[in-house]
Order: structure tokens, then C-alpha cells, then sequence
């Protein structure tokens, strides 16, 4: 059975099209287990159908794996509004012998979703952010999702400077999860921790320039208006923290004088957009 799970897995792939201008037209189509399934273009949405009833709406809807539980198959697709506001969130279609199939979800969430499966369950859960707990749901064939508990954010007090040299962070708040980082991060922000962190959690990216990195963020839907700057040096063990409220001026901490001349050089090319 699981070889012929992944054959149809295999087939859904190659299955998927590129009409996606095209009204009405089939961005998926397949029989899928006795039911035929297709993803159609309707105007500026896509609507999920099976076996003729309309089932699921939304911007974007993809079909992405298949997977046998409990006996059971399940396809978990993922549907997105479009945009940056959030990520795709997973939904479920599962097809129960001798009875119509079922669709769960998609999960309420904005934030990137991961997958464990199980031989009896599907798991999805969120990362644990420092302004937000991590959530968690499992998927069973008998009652499709249920909420299954949330976690706290930690940062990893295993991981400090010596680990940011591995250089794999590229998003400012990659550092917020490096004990030692955050925790000097946290002494520079005190009572405006939260304010931002809710901005460095933003769109963003970041990079290394030898042993500097510097990346940068923005609010969602308020970029170029409400941004901030972590500035990170290696050889100092320190940060440099900027950043910009919506309607207000630019705060800096430490404060500028504090500032190396390559941390100096970042701070006015992100700030140049306001002058």
C-alpha cells in the first residue's frame, strides 16, 4: 500500500499545471481514490472540488503530500490569502472507505507551519517567537484537527557567539533564539523588549560581512514606516539595536558614540530612507 501511495504522489506532481490565468480552468486535476479532485481558477481564487461540491476557497490552494494513517489516505494540501501577511496554512482531506471524504482545516495560523507524521496522526506545530508561544495540533482520521497545547519561547542557552561563527542566521530574529546573544540583546532593550522584538520578527533578512552581520526587518504591511536593525559583531561579542516606530523618530541603543564605524556605516544606510 505505501508504494502505491507514493505512485499517486508521484502522479500528483506531475499532474499540476501552469493554467493559472485561465477562468475556471484546472490548476489540479485527478481521480483520487475513487473521487475526483481538481483545483480550479475562478476569477482571482482557487476552489478545491470534489466529486463536483466546492469544499475549500482561497488565493492559493496547493496539493502537496500524500500519506497513509491509520489506514486511511490523506492528502495535506496548504491555502494561502496571498501576500506577505501570512504564511499557507495546512488543511487535510482524508478518504475514509465506504464514506465520503473529509476536509479539516486549514489551521488558524499566520506563522510558518511544520509537519510530523505518525503512524496514527499527523502533528503541526509553530515555532515558539519571543513575542508568542509556539502552538501545536494533531490530526487523527476520527476527528480531524484538534488543538494540542502551545510552548513558550526559550532562547537556547547552549548557543552563543561561538555558534553564530557557523554563520547560518539569515533573519535578524534568528538571533533572539542564541542565549547568550538574547541576553544581551534583552539588557539593551529593557521595558522596550517588546516593541522590538514585534519589529525584528518582521519581513526581514540578513547577512554577514565578515564577522559582522547585519539584518534588518519590518512590521508586516508597514515597511518603510515602522523597521528595525541589529547589528552583530563577532570579535566584540556585541550588538548594536535600531529601530524605528511608526510616526515616531529612530531610537539607537547603545547609544550612537557606542557604535564601531562599520556598525555606524549600517545604521545610516538603514536610516537614510528617512532623511
Amino acid at each position: 500500500m505505501k508504494s502505491f501511495v507514493h505512485l499517486v504522489a508521484v502522479t500528483v506532481v506531475a499532474m499540476v499545471t501552469s493554467q493559472i490565468g485561465i477562468a475556471n480552468a484546472a490548476v489540479f486535476e485527478m481521480k483520487m481514490f475513487g473521487h475526483h479532485v481538481v483545483v480550479l481558477q475562478r476569477d482571482f481564487e482557487q476552489v478545491l472540488s470534489i466529486d463536483g461540491r466546492d469544499v475549500l476557497k482561497d488565493a492559493i490552494l496547493h496539493i502537496e503530500d500524500i500519506h497513509l494513517i491509520s489506514g486511511t489516505p490523506a492528502i495535506v494540501g496548504s491555502s494561502s490569502a496571498g501576500g506577505n501577511a501570512c504564511d499557507a496554512a495546512p488543511f487535510v482531506v482524508s478518504f475514509p472507505r465506504d464514506s465520503n471524504p473529509r476536509v479539516d482545516g486549514p489551521i488558524e495560523s499566520c506563522r510558518p507551519v511544520r509537519m510530523d507524521v505518525l503512524v496514527d496522526q499527523l502533528n503541526f506545530s509553530t515555532t515558539a517567537l519571543p513575542n508568542s508561544p509556539g502552538e501545536t495540533w494533531t490530526w487523527t482520521t476520527a476527528s480531524g484537527f484538534a488543538k494540542s497545547g502551545s510552548r513558550d519561547f526559550v532562547a537556547d542557552t547552549s548557543r552563543g557567539w561561538p555558534e553564530l561563527r557557523e554563520k547560518t542566521v539569515s533573519h535578524p530574529s534568528e538571533l533572539l533564539s542564541f542565549g547568550e546573544v538574547a541576553a544581551q540583546i534583552n539588557d539593551l532593550l529593557g521595558a522596550e523588549k517588546g516593541e522590538y522584538s514585534d519589529i525584528i520578527l518582521g519581513v526581514g533578512s540578513g547577512s554577514f560581512n565578515g564577522d559582522y552581520f547585519v539584518g534588518s526587518a519590518c512590521t508586516r504591511h508597514l515597511c518603510q514606516e515602522e523597521e528595525a536593525l541589529l547589528v552583530a559583531s563577532i570579535q566584540d561579542k556585541q550588538v548594536f539595536l535600531a529601530w524605528k516606530p511608526s510616526g515616531e523618530k529612530i531610537v539607537v541603543r547603545p547609544p550612537v558614540k557606542q557604535w564601531p564605524e562599520r556598525a555606524k556605516a549600517a545604521l545610516r544606510e538603514w536610516a537614510a530612507k528617512w532623511k
